[in-house]
């Protein structure tokens, strides 16, 4: 009797397992977790991305790359911004949005990670007109980046960390982040129930799931090897289109080995970067020059991509090159390492968990570590990543790069408004910087977004957002 009872429960079970309607979530696949979804503090793509789903901003950035309204619409006189609000605007708990709030959210983040984002703003005030709420902000100096350094601001309810986005958060663990749509939201309610973000650490294990249909889309996420294996699934789609992302080699110059030009510019002449892209990448990329990309309207497109000129060196001491725990990852640093030992370069690779990973490298603890940077829009991620005063760990210049040079143009650069001076520059921050060569640019990922077709709608973002979910369906 016993055993008859586990059998009916077993196909009571199975039954209800296949007759259970599908999910209409659209998961999402993720190679690495991210560090954070704390908009206060997230700096890596995948924080940063899902993160714009919870939290709405004044300002975000368009197809056309330049800054267009959120939650609000703006006019600009001289150094004063007046943004009007979206009326009736509501955090994931229903109650409105107010002045105190964006206030609030003002100080914060003038105080967080971005910090040196806003360090020109004067004064803000906000205030009720109506039926809206009218932000007066007041710069020290001209700032030509002000609108899109504005995405990285979120409205936050004051004492809580409630959005006013499209989605909320409802569980986030190691393997699983899942968003609730809000249905009801007043300007950008999606057609979908909500997101799975799943994280999938194996590559293989992330092209059975696409294949399997277990993944609705995937983008940036698998290796370039595994795109043509991809493009023969007939349920997918696979959109190939030039990005915004630079995968580059991170010196740390507080290391006495590495302070020397001499030594880095043998280490990058060491590197056959084109064989890399040619049969590593499967073409899916092209030779770096810059932190910017072709697509920028401010990328040096007279720039000469390094030289491959591998002589032998005198052997170095050991220099440990770190890398995520994500095969690609940890792959191309095996790679790297070889073409520098070639050279008489001791070369040893550590790889980790992203978190300790990204931990480490934001602290300045690392002698070498392969590195991306991902949506890269204004050029003063020149001075964001460079600039003398911004090392770690209260800002982003991670290899501690110094040049007082670069100091003051970067500076003149954040001043300047005019495209045209502006572009001049930049021209001359990009020709001493590869110069210097506190990074060696090594490619320009060609951005790849994996689909399948039963998600609608879907039109690759340059940038990489996820600000698309807002507008695809489920079949």
């Amino acid at each position: 009797m016993r055993s008859c009872t586990i059998l009916l429960a077993t196909l009571l079970l199975v039954a209800c397992t296949r007759t259970a309607p599908p999910t209409h979530d659209v998961v999402v696949a993720l190679s690495q977790p991210p560090s954070t979804l704390d908009p206060l503090f997230t700096t890596d793509a995948a924080g940063t991305r899902i993160a714009g789903l919870l939290y709405s901003s004044f300002v975000r950035i368009g197809v056309d790359l330049k800054p267009q309204p959120e939650a609000a619409t703006w006019k600009q006189d001289g150094t004063t911004y007046t943004f009007s609000v979206l009326p009736n605007l509501t955090f994931s708990d229903g109650s409105r949005l107010t002045p105190e709030d964006i206030d609030s959210s003002f100080e914060l983040f003038q105080k967080s990670a971005f910090a040196s984002s806003f360090k020109t703003i004067a004064s803000v005030r906000s205030r009720r007109v109506n039926d809206h709420i009218e932000t007066v902000v007041r710069l020290s100096q001209p700032s030509a980046t002000f609108l899109s350094d504005l995405m990285t601001l979120k409205l936050l309810k004051r004492g809580s960390q409630l959005g006013t986005g499209p989605f909320v958060l409802v569980s986030q663990n190691a393997n699983d982040i899942r968003l609730r749509a809000r249905k009801d939201h007043p300007y950008w309610p999606p057609k979908i129930e909500g997101v799975n973000f799943k994280i999938v650490r194996d590559d293989n294990t992330r092209v059975m799931k696409m294949q399997k249909g277990e993944i609705d889309l995937a983008q940036a996420e698998f290796p370039a090897m595994k795109i043509a294996q991809l493009e023969k699934s007939p349920n997918l789609t696979v959109y190939k289109y030039p990005g915004l992302a630079l995968t580059y080699l991170l010196f740390n110059l507080k290391d006495p080995y590495l302070a020397d030009l001499s030594h880095r510019q043998a280490m990058a002449a060491s590197i056959d970067r084109e064989s890399i892209v040619r049969y590593k990448l499967d073409g899916l990329a092209t030779l770096a020059t810059s932190l910017l990309t072709p697509v920028n309207p401010f990328f040096d497109s007279t720039l000469t991509p390094l030289k491959f000129d591998r002589r032998a060196v005198p052997e170095s001491p050991e220099l440990i090159l770190k890398t995520s725990s994500a095969p690609a990852a940890v792959e191309n640093g095996k790679i790297i390492a070889a073409d520098l030992k070639k050279a008489g370069f001791n070369v040893r690779v550590q790889s980790f968990e992203w978190g300790t990973f990204y931990g480490d490298v934001q602290r300045g603890r690392f002698q070498l570590a392969t590195m991306r940077w991902v949506g890269t829009i204004d050029p003063d991620l020149y001075r964001k990543a460079l600039h003398s005063k911004d090392v770690p760990p209260a800002g982003r210049n991670r290899g501690s790069y110094a040049n007082d040079w670069v100091d003051k143009l970067a500076e003149e650069g954040l001043r300047e408004t005019d495209f045209a001076r502006r572009k001049k520059i930049y021209d001359q921050i990009q020709k001493q910087v590869l110069h210097d060569l506190p990074f060696v640019p090594l490619w320009y990922d060609t951005e790849v977004a994996v689909v399948n077709k039963r998600i609608k709608n879907y039109v690759p973002p340059p940038d990489g957002s996820f600000w698309i979910l807002t507008k695809v369906e489920k079949q």
